[in-house]
C-alpha cells in the first residue's frame, strides 16, 4: 500500500471519529436542555425561548405553604403545593406550571390570561398555579425562587393574581437575574397599594418565608417528569400549543375551554372578582426585557382596603400539604 493510500485511510478514520464525537456531544447537549411541548407552541408566536432545566438547589427554609394552598391531584403529591384561584364549584380545572423568569411563560400569559381570567370570573374555570425554578438552574440564580416566594406572600394578602401579573409585566431579560434582588420585587409590588402598605408582605418577601414551599414545588416538578415551562393541563389533559400564530393559539385555547365546559354540563359555578394589577411598569425593574404591561390585565389598584383574595373566599382552605402541577426539567 502506498504512503498516500495509508495517509488517506488514516485521514478518513480520523474524520469518522471526529464526526462520531460531534454527534455524541450534540446528543449530550440535547439531553441537558429539553424544550417542553407547550414551550414549542409559543416559540412560534413570540420567538421566546423555553428552558427545561429545573433548579435543584435546596435551602434551609422550612416548608410553609401560603394561605389557602391546595392539594392538586395533577401534581401527584399529597402536599398543598398549589395556589388556587377561582371558585371551587367552577366545573373546569386548569393547572399551570410556570416560572416568573421564563420569557415563554410571559408570552403565554400575555396571549391567554385575559381569556381564562374571564372564565374564572364567570365561574366556569378554576386554576391551580405551581411555581418552578427553571431559569434559576440555568444560571445558578435566585430570581425564580424570589419571584415565586413573593407571589406566595401576595397570596397570604389576597393579592396573588395582581402581583402574578405585575411580575410578568415587569419581567427582566432572562439573561439578567434582576429578581435576585428582593428590593426590585418589592418596588414592583409597591404599585399595588395594599401590598405597599403591608409590613407583613415585605417581611415575608425579605425573609423568604415561602422559599421551602417554592423548592418543594421545584422538586415535585422534577419528580413528575414535566419537560419545561409553561406547562398547562386542562381537565388533566396537557395542552399542546403547536399553532403558528397568536390568534391561532388563542382560538385553540378558547375551543379547549368551551369543549371542557360543555363536557362538564355547561353550568357555571359561583362568580368571582379577581384583584387586578396596575398597567404601568415599575421603573425599578431595570434590566427589564420590555415585556408589555398588557400582559397583566388592565386595571387600577385593588378596589378595597381589605384583600380581595387571589384565591377567592370560596377557595379551599390550606391544610399542610399540596401538589404541584405541570412542566418539568432536569432532575434535582
Amino acid at each position: 500500500m502506498s504512503q498516500a493510500n495509508r495517509v488517506g485511510k488514516q485521514n478518513a478514520r480520523e474524520r469518522v471519529a471526529a464526526e462520531k464525537l460531534k454527534r455524541q456531544r450534540a446528543e449530550r447537549r440535547r439531553k441537558q436542555i429539553t424544550i417542553g411541548t407547550s414551550v414549542v407552541a409559543v416559540l412560534a408566536i413570540a420567538g421566546g425561548i423555553g428552558i427545561a432545566v429545573q433548579a435543584s438547589k435546596h435551602n434551609s427554609n422550612p416548608y410553609l405553604a401560603p394561605t389557602a394552598a391546595v392539594v392538586d391531584p395533577q401534581a401527584k403529591s399529597g402536599k398543598d403545593l398549589g395556589i388556587h384561584v377561582g371558585s371551587v364549584d367552577a366545573p373546569v380545572t386548569m393547572n399551570v406550571f410556570e416560572d416568573f423568569r421564563c420569557p415563554v411563560c410571559q408570552q403565554v400569559e400575555t396571549t391567554l390570561e385575559p381569556t381564562y381570567r374571564q372564565y374564572i370570573e364567570d365561574g366556569k374555570l378554576q386554576v391551580i398555579y405551581h411555581p418552578a425554578r427553571v431559569i434559576d438552574s440555568h444560571d445558578n440564580g435566585k430570581g425564580s425562587l424570589n419571584g415565586a416566594n413573593a407571589a406566595a406572600c401576595a397570596q397570604d394578602q389576597g393579592q396573588f393574581m395582581a402581583l402574578h401579573d405585575l411580575l410578568y409585566a415587569n419581567q427582566p431579560n432572562e439573561q439578567q437575574d434582576v429578581f435576585a434582588d428582593k428590593a426590585k420585587i418589592l418596588a414592583i409590588a409597591d404599585q399595588i397599594p395594599y401590598l405597599k402598605a403591608s409590613t407583613a408582605f415585605a417581611a415575608c418577601v425579605n425573609s423568604g418565608q415561602h422559599d421551602g414551599w417554592v423548592q418543594a414545588n421545584a422538586d415535585n416538578f422534577n419528580k413528575i417528569g414535566l419537560q419545561g415551562t409553561p406547562t398547562v393541563f386542562l381537565e388533566g389533559q396537557q395542552l399542546t400549543f403547536s399553532q403558528n400564530s397568536a390568534d391561532a393559539v388563542l382560538q385553540y385555547f378558547k375551543q379547549q375551554l368551551d369543549d371542557a365546559f360543555t363536557k362538564k354540563g355547561g353550568k357555571a359555578g359561583t362568580k368571582t372578582t379577581l384583584p387586578t394589577a396596575p398597567t404601568s411598569s415599575a421603573p425599578s425593574a431595570s434590566g427589564s426585557s420590555g415585556a408589555p404591561s398588557s400582559g397583566a390585565p388592565s386595571s387600577g389598584a385593588p378596589s378595597s382596603g381589605a384583600p380581595s383574595s387571589g384565591a377567592t373566599s370560596s377557595a379551599p382552605s390550606s391544610s399542610g400539604s399540596s401538589p404541584a402541577g405541570t412542566p418539568t426539567s432536569s432532575k434535582s
